[in-house]
């Protein structure tokens, strides 16, 4: 699929300056496309669309990711790191402002956009998501700068290399109390909204390497462990031998845009899946009055017919074992 690589300047007073972005398009008209808010790691800029272009074109070519405006906005390491502070409110702009400026250009819907991002872009997109995921029509993070720490003076020097520090001293700010860091962290953000998170039914996906020199690891599998305690649907990858760097930094995105664009299409099953689907909720309705539908153990409609032939048998385990009605199990280490 052709595309339209676009560079462009403003400014907003949530934050100083000239902010440079870029917009990755389909030809022709982009009105009422989805749009993919992209959120560039430390150290880098909107330019790291222009690096993704072939990748984007690709799964749109192959269908894996429906036509979509992607956009990216250039934002500074230290004094930005998608937080709010006085006089630059990074995050704010991001989640509000920069996703109004891509719908006024380029008619996008307001009603699906989504949020991908890797290293301290993907801890961006994790929690601009988990602050009001009513909005969002998914969230991908790759290899998020995420701090396994309560407090900051608890952190680590295996999660703080380079400018981890930097993240997680300007995340606790003047340091005069735990508030400030804790409104920063990913993983207070979720526990602070599980409830909404949940309901809301955001698509969220967590990929890393088991072997990233800034041990993103930590932090991913952390908030993988909440939320599978939360009980919130995700998915998560944790890739073996998988590092920072090298053929994760490809194969890490283009696992994400994937996961973004099945959120995107939504229920795309074929007219014949739809109708055997029909034919099992109707049979399920009636009574079960005669035989069964047709069982396509390996089709769209499998897990479907399964709990219904198993519905009574589900029925009892959730009176005999309250948890069963959970997503994901009490786990006991």
């Amino acid at each position: 699929m052709d595309s339209q690589l676009s560079r462009g300047t403003h400014r907003d007073p949530l934050v100083p300056g000239d902010i440079g972005y870029t917009v990755l398009a389909p030809d022709g008209t982009t009105t009422g496309l989805p749009l993919v808010v992209l959120l560039h790691g430390a150290d880098s800029s909107a330019e790291t669309l222009v690096r993704f272009r072939p990748l984007i074109e690709g799964l749109w070519a192959d269908g894996t990711l429906p036509p979509a405006v992607v956009a990216c906005a250039s934002t500074p390491t230290v004094g930005g790191f998608y937080l709010d502070r006085d006089g630059a409110r990074w995050e704010s702009y991001v989640a509000r402002a920069f996703p109004a400026l891509i719908e006024r250009e380029y008619g996008t819907d307001p009603a699906r956009v989504a949020l991908l991002g890797s290293s301290m872009g993907g801890y961006g997109a994790l929690k601009i998501a988990f602050a009001e995921p009513d909005r969002w029509a998914a969230v991908a993070a790759v290899a998020p700068a995420l701090l396994p720490a309560a407090t900051p003076d608890a952190l680590r020097p295996r999660n703080t290399l380079g400018v981890l520090a930097d993240l997680g001293r300007e995340m606790a700010g003047d340091g005069t109390g735990p508030d400030r860091y804790a409104a920063n962290s990913v993983l207070h953000r979720l526990r602070a909204h599980a409830d909404a998170v949940r309901d809301s039914g955001l698509p969220i996906f967590l990929r890393c390497g088991d072997s990233d020199v800034f041990a993103m690891h930590d932090g991913t599998e952390q908030l993988h462990r909440a939320l599978w305690d939360l009980d919130i649907g995700h998915e998560y990858q944790l890739v073996l031998g998988a590092d920072h760097l090298g053929p994760e930094a490809v194969a890490g995105p283009r696992a994400a845009f994937g996961f973004v664009g099945a959120a995107l299409r939504g229920d795309d099953r074929p007219a014949a899946d739809r109708e055997l689907a029909a034919s099992w909720a109707d049979w399920d309705a009636s009574g079960r009055q005669g035989a069964p539908p047709a069982f396509d153990a390996t089709g769209p409609t499998g897990p479907l017919a399964l709990r219904l032939l198993l519905a009574d048998d589900l029925a009892e385990r959730e009176r005999r074992d309250p948890t069963a009605a959970r997503r994901y199990g009490r786990i006991d280490t």
